[in-house]
């Protein structure tokens, strides 16, 4: 990998990048390694493509590189996570790291090109403001893209229960969703997350009660939200 990025002086402020030099370290590491064009790859047995600023790394990799332990890795990139610098795909050979606000840290193409064409004649920078203006709109096209979907493994349901201190059983909940292929209704679900926190309120309504609601009872809720969301 060749080329190079930009590194902000307000990095130093970060209280979570330069919490200790491991953190500081992987932080870097995740900025040099992130792809600045689309690459397609393989990820979890499905062919996706990587946007700007995502990785395809794992704890083993950066640790060796650091020499420190994988368990100070992942602690780091949870950190990284909670206070949404990175959103993380995680899957037991590797994960998939995309680095939030990436633009707030590396300048696009485009406005490299900008800052050259401003020393040019005004002709030229007219020609070049309009093909700036094409980029722009092909950017936004980009962005509107449905990003991939991943299926989750029952240990990411289960970590993200966990950081979300709740009740809800990883294991029903990916059985649940497996045998549906999935869907919800007609439609492919497009954020498991937002299934689980369903799931999990249904579960507080419930314990307010003092009564848990049994895998049957949270299929048969579920499948009444769909009669709803296809009528």
């Amino acid at each position: 990998m060749s080329g190079w990025v930009k590194l902000y002086r307000q990095s130093l402020d970060n209280p979570i990048i330069c919490k200790d030099s491991d953190h500081f370290a992987v932080w870097n590491y995740l900025l040099l390694k992130a792809t600045h064009t689309e690459i397609d790859v393989v990820f979890n047995g499905s062919k996706i493509t990587l946007q700007k600023g995502q990785l395809i790394t794992g704890r083993r990799v950066i640790a060796e590189k650091f020499n420190i332990s994988e368990s100070k890795v992942q602690r780091v990139l949870k950190s990284l996570k909670i206070e949404q610098q990175i959103e993380q795909q995680t899957t037991p050979r590797n994960r998939l790291i995309s680095i939030l606000n990436w633009d707030k840290y590396q300048d696009s193409e485009q406005q490299i090109e900008q800052q050259v064409n401003n020393k040019r004649t005004t002709s030229e920078q007219q020609v070049n403001t309009n093909k700036n203006v094409k980029n722009v709109e092909n950017e936004k096209n980009v962005k509107k893209e449905v990003k991939v979907f991943v299926t989750p493994t029952s240990q990411e349901v289960k970590d993200y229960c966990k950081e979300r201190d709740n009740a809800v059983d990883s294991e029903k909940f990916v059985d649940f969703y497996s045998a549906k292929g999935w869907m919800i209704g007609k439609n492919k679900v497009k954020d498991w997350k937002a299934c689980v926190r369903t799931w999990e309120k249904n579960n507080q309504g419930t314990n307010k009660g003092n009564n848990v609601k049994t895998f049957a009872e949270m299929a048969k809720e579920e499948m009444q939200r769909e009669e709803l969301y296809n009528e």
